[in-house]
């Protein structure tokens, strides 16, 4: 009984802590200077990064305000491989110039050596490339439809490179300035009707020539955060306390009668 019991605590407090891990990976960074994303500068500040869809093909990155009610930028991405996961989630620059924002290159979450590599509008993946000494991940040809569209990596004097989506791709040594991030809590996001309109309407005519945003793969993720409850406390210490009980009445158990005579 002892046995069984110590083994039900170790199983209730590892499930509870599988289980706190958000299924969008939301993560928060925080930038002390302006940094640059596909289609749109962020001012310094704190700002959320989670999957639009997690069950998406080419991956959707929703980028929010740090409260999660404003809807910043819908952000196509490739799969990126790490020859080890890191332990903390983290982000990648690119090496630009002094005089430029620093232009974000890749997003890992904690414990995933699959990342996230940014699509680049081309006429911006053009810009950085020539402040750069890498390629920019961009679309052979200009197009604001990345979710079909063909893939190249671009360089300074505008030479592109084809590129081949996979969703297993070799893994490959990072490069650039990282910065590590904080894992957000599990909590649903919670948008109002008219920010979800104003994303979709400024994602879609954005002057810097932002990605167009993948408006099914985001309301089937807001619906599905829609139909669970907000988690307002931590069900582990509950866990642990009834693997404690059980295993006193374990040890109770297995204590011999006495036997009056």
């Amino acid at each position: 009984m002892i046995v069984v019991s110590t083994l039900a605590v170790l199983t209730l407090s590892v499930s509870g802590t599988a289980h706190a891990q958000p299924s969008d990976l939301r993560t928060y960074f925080t930038f002390n200077a302006p940094v640059t994303l596909p289609g749109v500068t962020l001012p310094a500040g704190r700002y959320l990064f989670r999957l639009a869809n997690p069950q998406g093909g080419r991956r959707v990155i929703n980028v929010l305000s740090a409260d999660g009610k404003t809807s910043l930028a819908m952000l196509h991405t490739i799969p990126n491989q790490l020859p080890k996961a890191p332990e903390k989630p983290e982000i990648r620059f690119m090496e630009t110039a002094a005089s430029m924002p620093p232009a974000i290159k890749t997003w890992w979450y904690a414990g995933r050596s699959t990342g996230y590599e940014f699509i680049y509008p081309r006429q911006q993946a053009l810009q950085l490339a020539k402040a750069t000494s890498e390629r920019v991940l961009t679309t052979r040809t200009e197009t604001k439809e990345l979710e079909t569209a063909d893939l190249s990596r671009i360089s300074g004097s505008g030479v592109p490179a084809p590129v081949t989506v996979e969703e297993n791709p070799a893994p490959v040594a990072p490069t650039g300035r990282v910065q590590q991030g904080e894992v957000a809590q599990a909590e649903p996001i919670q948008e109002s009707q008219g920010t979800r309109q104003a994303q979709v309407a400024s994602s879609g005519s954005s002057p810097t020539g932002g990605a167009t945003p993948d408006v099914r793969a985001d309301e089937a993720a807001r619906s599905t955060t829609r139909t669970r409850l907000p988690r307002t406390a931590s069900s582990i210490p509950m866990m642990a306390l009834l693997g404690a009980l059980m295993m006193m009445l374990g040890i109770g158990l297995s204590r011999p009668a006495r036997v009056r005579v």
